[in-house]
């Protein structure tokens, strides 16, 4: 019942903004939306390389669970004209009551990646019915980016407050998606032994999924002057709706450091919503130390239940998933380093072990 409960929330959530979005595509998009902005920095491409993997997992360095993601991803230059349709149909309206902003940074991204993810042992080639089932995801994420900014009423600098993310992504499960082939070559090119049970992988199947994450940045204070300290906490909320996942979300981040205003906290693991690729950035030296957690109500993960078809080894997920991540951010002449170690709750009932890996991004702006 949980998760019929759940899946109805996530459907009810996403027709919700859609029919907000539809009224708002009636009103005057002159009259509800900031007008948009950029600064020079702005206008340039973003580029992103991103590769999660639990060998960063110490405690039990083992392939396992999911066991490897690889994405590459570009942001577009501001974009200062668009459409009046297109901005009604996807800005998504504020519900919390917040002030209106003053001005609004849109983005077009792309990007496309890889996940892999194996049961605990490898080394049967025999199907495993207590286990996560084998299964590869090959996709292509279309994203629209919307950051939006207050003007700061004592320094008078518009400051990014808000950032949403709106994104389809497009892909395959299966053999097609090449988990084998990538899996199996890499281990016989560092001399590890090849994972046996490729054979009972979850089979071809085309994905489709929309999704929707909205960040604030919140609670923004100086600690020390010289040398400057800040501290900010960055909340959020999201949803997805489609074959491979259904899901609500709400969760939350807690940063320590310099030039905080750059972005809006580090990119996080998929499947989860890659977060804030764009950054702002002066040219100057940035850091920050960050916490978070996160926590799931799910209907649907295509990786534990199977294929759609029914037709494929399944087990059952777990309908709350929590989720702890921690890590450390540089930010240096257009560039950002950020790497993340994540840990995350039994997220089947078959196997009651918790997940860790750790996830490199690394962000340059062109």
């Amino acid at each position: 019942m949980t998760p019929t409960l759940a899946r109805i929330a996530c459907v009810a959530a996403m027709t919700a903004w859609g029919t907000a979005a539809a009224i708002a595509q009636e009103r005057s998009p002159a009259g509800d939306s900031p007008p948009a902005s950029a600064t020079a920095d702005e206008r340039r491409n973003i580029f992103s390389f991103q590769v999660d993997n639990d060998v960063f997992n110490r405690f039990s360095p083992t392939d396992r669970d999911y066991t490897n993601g690889v994405r590459f991803g570009w942001l577009s230059p501001a974009i200062t004209a668009m459409p009046a349709g297109l901005v009604a149909l996807t800005t998504v309206p504020t519900f919390l009551g917040e002030a209106p902003a003053d001005s609004v940074i849109r983005r077009f991204g792309v990007s496309v990646g890889q996940n892999i993810y194996t049961p605990d042992n490898t080394f049967t080639a025999q199907p495993i019915y207590n286990d996560r089932p084998y299964a590869a995801w090959l996709y292509a994420a279309f994203a629209l980016q919307y950051t939006y900014k207050r003007r700061d009423g004592r320094s008078g600098v518009l400051e990014p407050v808000r950032l949403d993310t709106l994104q389809v992504d497009v892909g395959l499960i299966g053999p097609a998606a090449g988990g084998e082939f990538v899996q199996n070559n890499f281990h016989r090119l560092i001399g590890v032994s090849p994972a046996y049970g490729w054979a009972n992988q979850l089979h071809n199947e085309p994905t489709f999924d929309i999704a929707f994450e909205r960040r604030w940045r919140t609670a923004r204070r100086v600690v020390i002057e010289d040398p400057r300290l800040e501290v900010d906490f960055i909340p959020r909320v999201g949803a997805s709706l489609g074959n491979v996942a259904i899901y609500a979300d709400v969760g939350g981040t807690a940063r320590i450091g310099k030039n905080l205003r750059d972005d809006f906290g580090p990119t996080r693991a998929r499947p989860s919503l890659p977060g804030s690729e764009a950054f702002i950035g002066d040219g100057s030296f940035g850091w920050y130390l960050f916490a978070g957690v996160d926590g799931q109500a799910v209907g649907r993960n295509i990786f534990l239940d199977g294929n759609t078809d029914g037709a494929s080894l399944r087990v059952s997920h777990r309908p709350f998933v929590a989720e702890a991540q921690a890590g450390l951010a540089v930010t240096w002449r257009g560039v950002r380093v950020a790497y993340t170690q994540v840990l995350r709750s039994p997220d089947f009932y078959e196997q009651g072990r918790w997940t860790q890996f750790g996830s490199l991004n690394v962000t340059f702006r062109y």
